[in-house]
């Protein structure tokens, strides 16, 4: 069930910091408890949420799309040739340095945004609005035009085109993360953890009995070129995903660059694939 003590799904103080704990959170935890005789029980809502407090304002952002299922967006009106901005990682935190962030004629979207893309189409189709005003992240405004669709009702490709220079930022109800169609995106392998029984507290029971076999789950994903740069320990925040530590850094392109995800206080277990 687990590779050793220092397994991020251990109760053990080298498995929660492989999870991303910080030390001083976890000090910052005793502290608040104070000293007692008494065992007590208690949830790890309080600690990982003391920890998301800490890590929050310093973290870097970063891009990653889930690749199952990823859609090809192309802006007609779009950069022939890319070009390179630097970008802060953290707006708020200027130490967290800047990253390069690629501007492409076609981008990768996410399944489940290309959907919302999708339905909001429906409706605007009701309303004789021909397109889709959504927002792309650290970029700005684009109108999707065209939706093509398998015969399972995912889909497979957009269409849609930038605003003329000079107009004017429009707040949409679509966000969206995306990542410029390079070859040098990095791969990765975000993991995300259960818990490893399924009671509260063992009373005289069989630990088998209890045991979560569903309590890891890894998903293949693209993150921005950036990424290729962690070190082993490094934590950041992955746009609209939440926090993760990196386990694995970068080697080659074979092998992906692998991601714990961070508990923020409000951790269920993985869902079933």
């Amino acid at each position: 069930m687990v590779d050793g003590w220092d397994d991020a799904r251990f109760p053990t103080v080298q498995g929660i910091v492989r999870r991303g704990l910080k030390i001083s959170a976890l000090k910052q935890f005793i502290l608040e408890q104070g000293a007692s005789k008494n065992l007590n029980c208690m949830e790890w809502d309080k600690l990982w949420n003391i920890n998301k407090k800490i890590i929050d304002p310093i973290s870097p952002r970063h891009t990653a799309i889930v690749k199952e299922g990823c859609v090809l967006l192309t802006l007609s009106n779009g950069p022939e040739t890319p070009y390179v901005r630097k970008i802060p990682k953290n707006k708020r935190y200027d130490d967290a340095g800047v990253k390069d962030t690629t501007f492409t004629k076609k981008i990768w979207i996410e399944q489940t945004d290309a959907q919302a893309i999708a339905d909001a189409k429906a409706i605007s189709l009701n309303e004789e609005i021909k397109s889709v005003v959504i927002t792309l992240m650290d970029w700005g405004n684009a109108s999707v035009e065209e939706i093509k669709k398998d015969s399972d009702g995912n889909v497979t490709e957009l269409k849609g085109v930038l605003p003329p220079k000079g107009s004017v930022h429009k707040t949409t109800k679509i966000n969206l993360t995306w990542l410029p169609v390079i070859d040098q995106l990095a791969p990765l392998t975000l993991v995300e953890f259960g818990y490893l029984i399924t009671v509260k507290k063992i009373v005289e029971i069989d630990f088998i009995d209890v045991l979560n076999p569903d309590n890891k789950k890894e998903i293949a994903a693209l993150g921005d070129a950036n990424m290729k740069q962690l070190k082993r320990g490094d934590i950041l925040q992955l746009e609209r995903k939440g926090y993760y530590i990196c386990d694995v850094p970068y080697t080659e392109p074979s092998k992906p660059i692998v991601l714990y995800a961070i508990p923020d206080g409000r951790q269920t277990a993985p869902k079933k694939t």
